[in-house]
């Protein structure tokens, strides 16, 4: 049943053993008995007026060599010191071996360090010592059930109910080990009957095993599962086992509505609850329901206050409504405890970088370790920063860095090319990206700046080597297919080839403005300038801030004589264009507007934009 009770077996360990979980390994010294420490010496035995000791020790002396060790080993069980804790109460029962506490302490204590069998040897032997001892037959049942000895942990919870009819965790015990055993119809009418009978004293649980029961039987008996769990909390509406147990069914059925409604209704009765607070957190924030998610947080937060990763939470939802200085707050308080977390020093970076606070973006940023998976995109943003800043060659210098730091990233490369391509260090840029495209070969990003930097500097015959190489990769690389079907067209070559990928690019992107100016260019390249004055208003549409677009739409009207229009786009061109030597040119379109002077070959329109994607 994927171990459907046996947690419940382990919070009763928890209760009497003081442990809660079961595992394997572990062990003590052998020397634990043979070499004891020593006692205090004002625990030590009377001394006689010749020197010699006594060979009877006293119970004085035994109850307090006894009461010594015990006290140590709870002192260490406390600190988490499992095997020292196990030393000291192995020492207790030298001088004390009929405490049957202590064995139950001691069995506890190899439980939390995985040692089973001998946790079941320590039970066996206390219910030797005292065969009405019901703690012992409790703990030695849940260890047995924890091993799937299912006769002889029934037997134990027998024997309780024998001592203590009412017991109700034996009670519920014997339930559960037939559900275990999946003979989940008798543990229904075995946990049927018990919330029947009046002396039985929590009804409710038995209502809530009848759920647990069976919703371990699959999505068919979850309407089954929901009836018990709701009679369990008609019994005792707090109950949180109940309450949780119920969401997981609602969620688990696609009620995720009904499910949030319930959890918040109980919060909203009886207080905040740890685990609702988490379950409704990860729920709002799955559904984006960011401020209903927050709520649920900083409860968490509450009960959690070293929980990073909640604060953290907070702090990107923070981030998602705006509020970047709480949320830079909420980070800086996160780094006091975790001063050593790139991922908090990234968020802050990204914070003070969305606040203008540069200085201080740049400081976080750059204090994550090259070894870090934030180290790439932390030193893409200080390269960013500084450019924006003016500082193209420190930007530069930045990234050319970081790739000889950590030299994995192709994403690094990609953000170099752009920084180079904006220096107009043309040469540099297909330096670096080629030796990039032999470390990452299958990158067709990287290969497509490649052949955009070798457009850059004249080598046509190496661009269309690339992007060929670019769709061969990625047969649906939108802007290699528009690029290379430009290309040809600037070229006045292969146009048939050209037309047919660039309405595959379009078919892919059917809104692509740089596209449509693609295919209206080859139609303008045919001489069929009607379709292109279609095609190239239709771009100049959604791309009317594209000096280029709106210099050919001005070659169009110029073709077909519509004067007036020309003359309209080469101003509006001339308006756009950045590039001194480009403007040029389309002032002199421009003067020579009735000569129909034709333009020189241009960068394709999509270039641009491809680094900005």
């Amino acid at each position: 049943m994927k171990k459907l009770l046996w947690g419940i077996f382990a919070i009763q360990l928890g209760g009497s053993l003081g442990c809660s979980t079961l595992g394997l390994g572990g062990g003590y010294p052998d020397s634990a008995l043979s070499n004891p420490n020593p006692a205090p010496a004002s625990m030590a035995p009377p001394e006689f007026a010749n020197g010699g000791t006594s060979p009877l020790l006293d119970e004085t002396y035994l109850n307090s060599q006894a009461d010594y060790h015990f006290t140590m080993g709870e002192t260490m069980s406390y600190a988490g010191q499992s095997e020292k804790a196990i030393e000291e109460y192995k020492l207790t029962l030298v001088y004390d071996p009929k405490s049957v506490h202590v064995r139950l302490r001691l069995a506890s204590e190899y439980v939390r360090i995985g040692m089973v069998t001998e946790a079941i040897e320590q039970a066996e032997v206390a219910i030797e010592m005292e065969p009405a001892s019901i703690e012992a037959r409790m703990v030695l049942g849940g260890l047995l059930t924890g091993l799937k000895m299912f006769r002889p942990a029934r037997e134990q919870f027998a024997e309780v109910l024998k001592l203590s009819p009412d017991h109700p965790e034996a009670s519920i015990y014997l339930g559960a080990l037939l559900a275990e055993e999946k003979k989940y119809d008798q543990a229904v009418a075995y946990f049927e009957k018990l919330a029947k009978n009046t002396t039985f004293s929590t009804p409710e649980r038995a209502h809530y095993f009848i759920g647990r029961v069976r919703a371990e039987q699959g999505k068919e008996f979850y309407p089954s599962a929901k009836s018990a769990f709701a009679k369990a909390l008609s019994v005792r509406p707090d109950f949180p086992e109940a309450t949780m147990a119920l969401a997981n069914v609602l969620k688990a059925s696609g009620e995720t509505l009904e499910m949030e409604k319930l959890l918040d209704s109980y919060q909203d009765k009886f207080g905040p609850d740890r685990e609702m607070a988490r379950y409704l957190s990860q729920s709002y924030l799955e559904r984006e329901e960011f401020v209903k998610a927050l709520e649920q947080l900083e409860i968490l937060d509450g009960f959690e206050r070293d929980n990073l990763n909640v604060k953290i939470q907070i702090a990107l939802i923070l981030i998602e409504q705006q509020k970047y200085e709480p949320a830079a707050q909420r980070l800086e308080d996160v780094l006091v405890q975790a001063p050593d977390s790139d991922k908090v020093r990234y968020y802050l970076g990204a914070v003070y970088e969305e606040i203008n606070k540069n200085d201080m973006a740049i400081e976080h940023y750059s204090k994550i370790s090259s070894e870090s998976t934030y180290f790439p995109d932390a030193s893409v943003h200080i390269a960013n920063l500084y450019k924006n800043q003016g500082n193209l060659v420190k930007a530069i210098s930045h990234m050319e860095n970081a790739i000889a730091e950590q030299s994995e990233a192709p994403h690094m490369y990609a953000f170099l090319a752009t920084l180079l391509d904006e220096a107009k260090t043309y040469k540099k840029a297909v330096t670096m990206l080629s030796a990039a495209v032999i470390r990452f070969p299958t990158n067709p990003q990287l290969r497509f700046f490649l052949g955009t930097m070798y457009d850059r500097t004249g080598n046509r015959d190496e661009t269309i080597a690339e992007m060929k190489k670019v769709i061969e990769t990625d047969p649906q690389h939108v802007q290699a297919m528009n690029y290379l079907a430009y290309t040809y067209a600037e070229l006045g070559q292969n146009l048939d080839e050209a037309m047919d990928l660039a309405r595959a690019a379009l078919r892919l992107q059917p809104s692509d403005g740089y596209i449509l100016d693609t295919i209206g260019w080859i139609h303008f390249k045919r001489g069929e300038t009607e379709k292109s004055i279609e095609m190239l208003e239709a771009a100049y549409r959604l791309k009317s801030s594209e000096a280029i677009i709106a210099e050919h739409l001005g070659d169009a009207y110029l073709r077909n004589q519509m004067w007036g229009k020309a003359q309209k786009m080469y101003q509006r061109a001339a308006q756009l264009e950045p590039d001194r030597d480009r403007n040029q040119k389309i002032h002199e379109k421009i003067a020579n507007l009735r000569l129909q002077k034709q333009t020189p070959t241009r960068s394709p329109a999509s270039l641009s934009n491809s680094f900005a994607e």
